[in-house]
């Protein structure tokens, strides 16, 4: 008798004394939250809302209305609804038991003592509440002394000069919506990794493309292999002609995600002097392959950072997750001056 009671002042809370009742739109989610979980059954099983509360109208069903429009998303998505590579490759990689190109993600376990790491952070460190949403300290410490050794620094400052993300995905994310206003010009060489083109429109931005041209061999029938540095090489005047007033990014991704190419430091250089010559020019060096090299001693990586006066121009990112093999895991970080770091920390504390 007591749980028929309660199941029947329940049920008048929530719908009154009639189950055909308009609700008032506000609490009716709330309510029905509440029956649902009294009688153990399917919110199906009885009146339900229909639309969304915001919408102003009639809440349960069987109260239709003509008011109701159909919900579009933000323009900032327009084009944006294709499948991406991974959408479209994996499958297909699955499908045929086929090597799979278009996901970058290396297919084995990180090392022992990566997990070890993991597994002290959580239950000894304890480290399991919120960080610091610039950085979490102790990581941005590590990479301050790291990345003061890499980019000829005598020091980094890891409180205002380091951002930490999840992921290099979200620090590019985060750079985008800090630092592009609308219309603004990003410069992005090809072919490039799809997410570049799809942040720099979500933020407003309007993508360049600016393609790495292919060399052939000087000899005609030569045997001799060519490597991806020396087949792919970017105009430098093609880059000069792609700049104007509104451009405000030049995007470098070294080494390079797909063709393999490691932009030399000499080529490198030639890009450092055309920025010196634009002012209103920041660089994003995209830098998550750096240890991936093949020919250290011929082709070593080259932090574009590194090269004198360009620290003060340059966002640089990278992440963990290629590096031990752990992409799941989503660390990632930008390192720059307090100019460029700010926005991109602040993007990330709202």
């Amino acid at each position: 008798k007591k749980m028929k009671l309660v199941l029947s002042n329940a049920f008048r809370a929530a719908f009154g004394s009639s189950s055909s009742r308009t609700l008032d739109p506000l609490f009716c989610g709330v309510r029905h939250a509440a029956v649902s979980s009294f009688i153990g059954r399917s919110r199906t099983s009885i009146t339900t809302p229909k639309v969304l509360p915001s919408l102003g109208i009639n809440c349960c069903r069987g109260h239709s209305s003509t008011s109701l429009t159909a919900i579009t998303p933000s323009h900032r998505l327009d084009g944006l609804d294709k499948p991406t590579v991974w959408e479209e490759f994996t499958p297909l990689a699955v499908e045929h038991n086929a090597v799979n190109l278009g996901q970058g993600f290396p297919d084995w376990e990180p090392p022992s003592f990566v997990i070890n790491a993991m597994t002290m952070s959580i239950t000894e460190r304890k480290a399991n509440q919120y960080a610091r949403s610039a950085a979490h300290m102790p990581l941005a410490e590590v990479l301050a002394e790291e990345y003061a050794k890499k980019l000829n620094r005598p020091f980094i400052h890891a409180q205002t000069e380091v951002a930490t993300t999840v992921g290099c995905t979200q620090a590019f994310y985060c750079a985008m919506q800090g630092l592009i206003n609308p219309m603004d010009e990003v410069i992005l060489i090809e072919p490039a990794f799809d997410i570049y083109s799809a942040q720099v429109k979500m933020a407003g931005g309007l993508p360049k493309f600016l393609p790495l041209r292919q060399h052939e061999p000087n000899k005609e029938g030569s045997t001799t292999h060519l490597n991806a540095n020396e087949v792919f090489r970017l105009d430098m005047d093609e880059l000069k002609a792609t700049i104007t007033p509104r451009t405000k990014i030049l995007v470098i991704n070294t080494p390079h995600n797909p063709t393999g190419k490691m932009f030399s430091k000499e080529e490198l250089q030639d890009i450092a002097d055309i920025v010196e010559q634009h002012p209103q020019l920041t660089v994003i060096a995209d830098e998550v392959y750096e240890y991936i090299i093949f020919d250290k001693e011929h082709s070593p990586h080259v932090h574009f950072a590194s090269l004198p006066g360009m620290y003060e121009r340059t966002l640089t990112l990278s992440s963990s997750g290629k590096t031990f093999s752990c992409t799941g895991w989503k660390v990632g970080w930008a390192i720059g001056p307090p100019s460029l770091i700010r926005p991109v920390a602040s993007v990330q504390q709202w």
